[in-house]
């Protein structure tokens, strides 16, 4: 069972993960451009697929990527509380019901 929830949430991350930066590069035309430029210039055509070096020198797709990773962070979702009754943590006074991320 474990075993398959795992599947089930690396899937899930993944393909929203992808959803998300497919939304922006529609939302921004200029930054897909860009994108296929810089992949136009480190994968040249009639090659076979691009191995990991040549990915990893995509510096301006790694910032895209890192980017559609913190403006739409599923981590959040997955470690959020909902305070059950009214409390005071460290100064901070937290009211029923608020959600807290962890």
């Amino acid at each position: 069972m474990n075993a398959m929830l795992f599947m089930i949430a690396g899937y899930e991350s993944t393909s929203l993960n992808i959803a998300f930066a497919t939304y922006e590069l529609a939302k921004h035309p200029d930054i897909q451009r860009k994108l296929q430029a810089e992949i136009d210039e480190h994968w040249k055509e009639g090659e076979e697929e691009p191995d990991y070096d040549v990915i990893a020198s995509m510096t301006y797709m790694d910032m895209f990527v890192r980017e559609v990773l913190r403006m739409y962070s599923i981590v959040h979702r997955a470690f959020s509380r909902q305070c059950n009754a009214s409390t005071v943590i460290c100064g901070h006074q937290i009211e029923e019901g608020e959600i807290i991320f962890a």
